[in-house]
């Protein structure tokens, strides 16, 4: 991108380097940027930059580092956070356990955090009601997981926040759903004719997580601001790979999509070619085949 000058990236870098705590992944795909265009990073700032991961390092592996992000998940690194979390919540358990504490808000008198209670039931739900299984519930698993996990962290907008909401309550019967105990119960809550938004938005950030990965697409999920700007992340991580987080670091979440846009356009149009050129080819060894076939039957009529 013309955008990825030595002194934009210089500056990118600052600013992330600046961050408390530092986001080691922005940070490592603008390096990424700067090391595919050769571009060498000025005066100290390699030198500080090594100096930081060491510090971090230090203190990722320092006990007690993931109780901590357990209670403050919001000003734990986001790498931290994946270590000490996703193996609960991006687990059937994780959805067990948000029903269980909202559950017991509920019984308690304690306020009741609906938007949790409704993404820990359609986390858990995939397995259970027929809409949102047949061989992609894995996947809409992840994408469920991956947004509990974004909120959790503090780093789901208040835009994408609005909206799940809203489709929530129109896709859950909350009051249902406060009331279930049992997993009969859990399917009952549920609206079906109501559950596809929610569900293509699982569905897309289950994608972004097997494009990237749980970290890189916690990341991403400050950029997702509702459910199409989902499909077209998801998009532009399937066509660009890793490269996405250094993009998007660069360029900015809508000159990043037009690009993926225009990528998968090209491999659309080059599939199209390819599929058209074997059509072809195969024609080709059709007409090949039957001229061979011809000489050959005529050879043998001429023999008899």
């Amino acid at each position: 991108a013309a955008e990825a000058t030595p002194e934009r990236l210089a500056a990118l870098i600052e600013t992330r380097l600046a961050e408390d705590p530092r986001n080691w992944l922005a940070l490592d795909a603008l390096l990424a940027v700067a090391a595919e265009r050769t571009i060498p990073l000025p005066g100290d700032l390699a030198a500080r930059v090594a100096a930081a991961r060491d510090t971090d390092t230090g203190f990722l592996a320092t006990a007690g580092s993931c109780l901590a992000c357990t209670i403050h998940a919001e000003t734990c690194p986001l790498t931290q956070l994946l270590l000490c979390n996703a193996p609960v919540t991006l687990s059937p358990a994780g959805d067990v356990i948000g029903l269980g504490r909202q559950g017991w808000n509920y019984a308690t008198g304690a306020e009741v955090d609906d938007l949790d209670l409704a993404l820990s039931a359609l986390g858990l739900g995939v397995t259970t009601v027929a809409l949102l299984t047949g061989g992609s519930s894995l996947t809409v698993k992840l994408g469920a997981s991956s947004l509990r996990l974004a909120r959790k962290a503090g780093v789901m907008t208040g835009s994408l926040t609005r909206s799940l909401t809203r489709i929530a309550s129109e896709a859950v019967d909350i009051a249902a759903l406060r009331r279930a105990g049992s997993l009969d119960d859990l399917g009952a809550a549920f609206r079906p004719a109501a559950l596809a938004p929610v569900t293509d938005l699982f569905a897309n950030l289950g994608r972004l997580n097997r494009s990237l990965g749980p970290t890189e697409t916690l990341h991403l999920m400050r950029y997702v601001d509702d459910p199409a700007d989902a499909a077209r992340l998801a998009r532009s991580a399937e066509a660009l790979g890793p490269r996405t987080l250094g993009r998007i670091e660069v360029l900015g979440k809508t000159r990043l999509f037009r690009l993926g846009l225009r990528l998968s356009d090209t491999a659309v149009r080059l599939w199209s070619g390819l599929a058209g050129l074997l059509v072809a080819l195969t024609g080709m060894g059709a007409g090949l085949a039957q001229s061979a076939g011809l000489r050959m039957l005529r050879l043998l009529l001429r023999r008899l």
